[in-house]
């Protein structure tokens, strides 16, 4: 019944799509910076963000927060800070979850706009964590289990910060 409805709404196709696009590489072996698709995962992103956050317990920490204010300005000019953060989500808070078509999108989201972010404007990768990055770590491994409840929660931040950054580039 699950494959079913993956297939009739249209999930399924969303992601094969990006699964090719995500392997489109150059003749020289490198990503093809692909800016249509940045904006089109991220407008798709939201909706399944709200999904995704609907399905995990809702986050009751007020007072303390993973993406501050001065992480976004880092965010938007640190290609390392912004590359970090993405992975930070796709291997400490998304592995968490049980793989579920809605979970996996977002995962898959991620590691595209990831790649295709790179390929439009490279960075250098860094071996260091980054202060920022290291921070929002700290404060994720103190939550505990919390901390993914929290992290999720916190989409609603990240994903406008990804958008201004794409316009950015576009």
């Amino acid at each position: 019944m699950k494959v079913y409805s993956i297939f009739r709404s249209g999930h399924f196709l969303v992601l094969l799509c990006l699964f090719t696009v995500e392997g489109k590489k150059s003749p020289t072996g490198k990503h093809i910076c692909r800016k249509g698709l940045l904006s089109q995962v991220t407008e798709n992103l939201y909706i399944k963000a709200t999904s995704l956050k609907s399905s995990v317990p809702k986050d009751l920490i007020k007072n303390t927060r993973l993406l501050k204010k001065t992480t976004k300005v880092l965010f938007m000019t640190n290609c390392s800070v912004r590359d970090q953060v993405l992975s930070f989500y796709v291997k400490n808070v998304f592995s968490h979850l049980e793989v579920e078509s809605e979970k996996l999108y977002v995962i898959s989201a991620f590691q595209v706009l990831q790649e295709n972010m790179n390929a439009c404007l490279p960075c250098a990768p860094s071996t260091r964590l980054t202060p920022a990055v290291k921070n929002i770590k700290t404060t994720f491994l103190k939550l505990g289990e919390k901390g993914i409840y929290k992290a999720i929660s916190e989409l609603d931040i990240l994903l406008p910060w990804i958008q201004a950054y794409i316009q950015t580039i576009l």
